[in-house]
């Protein structure tokens, strides 16, 4: 097999999944370290997460990138392809999950664990950062799965 563009792209493609997805699919962890923490830590825990996770967004935009330049490069995958169009739909939704829900929230709890103990709406942020956490979650196996599987070919 020759080392071409494509192949580099491929690589580059899934260093960027793995430093990206790989650096939040595990947050809910840090979440619960941060809670458990409480006031002796639990906020530096939540606010070290939230930066990191920041850092990951960068890697996060550069997967679709580098998969559409993947298509433009090989002639062989087709954009009507099932595999294709879901998984850049199901990006798409992941990341409005990640603007509308995730980034919103966490901010949200770190200035509520500053300013005192819990109360409901912290309880509410909970549920909500876990039920989203949930979903990418999910939505980024589907995608890998899409990836490897490639249905619609």
């Amino acid at each position: 097999m020759d080392f071409d563009l494509y192949t580099l792209l491929k690589i580059v493609h899934i260093v960027t999944v793995v430093a990206g997805i790989g650096t939040v699919v595990l947050n809910g962890m840090y979440g619960a370290k941060a809670k458990a923490a409480g006031p002796n830590g639990g906020i530096a825990i939540a606010q070290a997460n939230f930066d990191v996770s920041k850092v990951a967004e960068y890697f996060i935009y550069a997967i679709p990138v580098t998969g559409i330049l993947m298509m433009v490069v090989e002639d062989y995958w087709e954009w009507s392809q099932t595999w294709v169009w879901l998984s850049i739909v199901l990006y798409v939704a992941a990341l409005g999950i990640s603007h509308g829900v995730m980034v919103p929230s966490s901010r949200r709890m770190i200035e509520l664990m500053s300013s005192g103990p819990p109360n409901a709406e912290t309880e509410a942020l909970e549920k909500k950062l876990a039920g989203g956490g949930t979903a990418l979650n999910l939505l980024a196996v589907i995608i890998i799965v899409l990836m490897v599987w490639k249905p619609g070919i």
